[in-house]
């Protein structure tokens, strides 16, 4: 045979070598590549179970939400509150709460801190165990005079333990006035800013109002009370646009967002469409919702 007789034959050779041996070599590497993959996957699973869960209680709650038992508000530890099942957030705004002086004098107190909806607050009620401090006894002098001119130089003096709950949605400026710490310029600042939210839903939503004292909000957070039934809501399917535009929890833009959906789709069937759709961000619609209906 010539030359290229010779390199043509042995290229035939060698491709028909290749096609006998080819499926026998890709067969053992796949056999040899899962026989790797499934002893690396037992190697990490006999490590995992042998080592304690990373991290400290507060990934540990995800898993643990049925964990339960009984708690002082007022001396509770972060950790103990995520181990409850409440989440980070709130832990963090109930130890805040505790280190800017407040405190919890019953259990009530406890369901007014943002984000305990009434279903945490029902499982967690029974177990919360408030131990108050015992108070000294109280030493009058007998110098009478010096008690009666420290009462009446005092125009914001009266005896806490007497003072009446004050409910925010329907108090007028004498109730709010006869408050420790509040004149008739932020009594009637809370009343506007309740006219213009319709209604409050939150004892916290009085940190909104204009030069509200956080010192003073604090003394007083455990002596008001809020009804949710006296919010005034809005209609979705029936509102005028003056209704949101003064709602200081909604941009012009949302509403603008919210009319064009009205234009083109004709109704909303349930508040949430507003979330659904984007029309609002999550955090603009968890302080507005309790707002609005639909019918």
């Amino acid at each position: 045979m010539s030359k290229g007789q010779q390199c043509g034959s042995l290229a035939i050779v060698c491709v028909i070598f290749g096609a006998v041996a080819m499926p026998r070599t890709v067969a053992y590497m796949r056999a040899q590549r899962q026989t790797a993959d499934f002893a690396k996957m037992a190697e990490i699973k006999s490590k995992y179970s042998v080592l304690p869960e990373s991290g400290t209680i507060k990934k540990r709650a995800a898993n643990q939400l049925d964990t339960i038992f009984h708690f002082d508000p007022n001396t509770v530890t972060f950790d103990e509150l995520v181990l409850l099942g409440l989440p980070e957030k709130t832990a963090t705004a109930i130890v805040n709460y505790r280190k800017a002086g407040g405190k919890f004098r019953k259990p009530d107190d406890f369901a007014r801190i943002r984000d305990i909806d009434d279903s945490v607050y029902n499982r967690l009620s029974p177990y919360i165990n408030i131990v108050r401090a015992e108070q000294p006894k109280k030493t009058y002098s007998k110098d009478t005079k010096t008690t009666k001119k420290a009462k009446t130089s005092n125009p914001g003096w009266q005896d806490r333990k007497e003072a009446a709950i004050v409910e925010l949605n329907t108090a007028d400026s004498t109730q709010l006035v006869a408050m420790y710490g509040i004149g008739p310029t932020t009594a009637r600042r809370i009343i506007s800013y309740r006219r213009l939210l319709g209604g409050f839903y939150s004892v916290e939503q009085l940190r909104e109002v204009q030069n509200f004292n956080e010192e003073t909000y604090i003394k007083l957070y455990p002596q008001f009370a809020v009804d949710t039934s006296k919010i005034k809501r809005i209609n979705l399917n029936d509102f005028k646009y003056n209704d949101l535009k003064r709602h200081p929890y909604v941009t012009a833009a949302q509403l603008n967002s919210i009319m064009n959906y009205k234009k083109l789709m004709g109704r909303f069937n349930a508040v949430g469409d507003l979330l659904k759709y984007h029309l609002l961000d999550t955090l603009t619609y968890e302080r507005v919702q309790p707002y609005l209906e639909v019918r």
